[in-house]
């Protein structure tokens, strides 16, 4: 990319990067040139992209893996919200399925017609609307009217909540009572799981602030994939589970990625490129 760059380009390309950002990449070049430094950082966006897709899916099929285990477990599909005794919500759980909560309703309310809307004030304000109440108040009182299925409370869940059931704190409520399941290798332990969702969560989290992925991140980040692929909802790490079928297309063009990243990073770097802590 950047032999079709000009200085010019690179003079306005600067604008829209911002100059730590760009420096970072500048860092890692052997020329030192903005227009080396923008290439280098396109390449780590398009691998990003590439990441992205493959642990959304991992995120998608954890979360509904988890779910039909728990399922099975209770006897019952209310777990979430109405626990049984022998499930006891950690705090970062209970915020998170609050939060869930509260944000499902606000989907479904902005769904609302403003007829629907208004009915609603039956339920928020039975004595009758106070006057001066403001737009915020107002959306608030009514969300919280509004009955929402425990799959909409679900859907609005984090990789955070998911990847904490595997933490140490549920090894006794939920790994062996079941959720083991959902990596029934048997040589498995919960911490090998838990070590690599915590991969993917990170990794999503970085992503999600466009914070580029190289060097040793981004082989941890391929590991975990390569983990989960393995072993989501599968015994025998010899057989090509569905869900490694499932997620191929998506990991082929990371492939491509990576080695797009790779080739760019060894032609203008001059250094193993690591990123910095923090």
């Amino acid at each position: 990319m950047s032999r079709f760059l000009t200085p010019d380009d690179a003079d306005h390309i600067s604008d829209f990067l911002s100059a730590p950002r760009l420096q970072t990449f500048l860092n890692l070049t052997k020329s030192g040139l903005r227009e080396d430094a923008i290439e280098l950082h396109q390449a780590t966006m398009s691998l990003g992209v590439a990441v992205m897709a493959v642990t959304g899916l991992i995120e998608v099929s954890l979360r509904n893996a988890a779910c039909k285990q728990l399922d099975t477990m209770y006897g019952r599909p209310d777990w979430l919200r109405n626990p049984p005794l022998t499930l006891r919500w950690q705090h970062l759980e209970g915020g998170s399925i609050r939060r869930a909560q509260k944000q499902a309703r606000r989907a479904a309310y902005s769904k609302m017609t403003g007829p629907q809307k208004a009915a609603l004030d039956a339920q928020a304000f039975p004595g009758g609307r106070p006057p001066g109440l403001s737009h915020e108040d107002l959306a608030s009182r009514r969300q919280a009217t509004i009955s929402v299925a425990d799959s909409q409370v679900i859907a609005q869940l984090t990789m955070h909540f998911w990847k904490r059931l595997f933490s140490d704190q549920y090894e006794t409520m939920l790994w062996k009572r079941g959720l083991r399941k959902v990596f029934p290798n048997k040589t498995l332990k919960r911490a090998d799981v838990a070590s690599q969702l915590e991969v993917i969560y990170e990794m999503r989290n970085r992503l999600a602030h466009h914070e580029p992925v190289y060097g040793s991140r981004l082989e941890a980040v391929l590991e975990a994939i390569s983990f989960v692929s393995t072993y989501l909802g599968n015994r025998d790490p010899n057989v090509v589970s569905p869900f490694a079928k499932l997620i191929l297309p998506q990991r082929d063009i990371l492939s491509g990625q990576v080695a797009i990243m790779r080739s760019t990073f060894e032609r203008l770097s001059p250094l193993p490129a690591e990123p910095a802590e923090g």
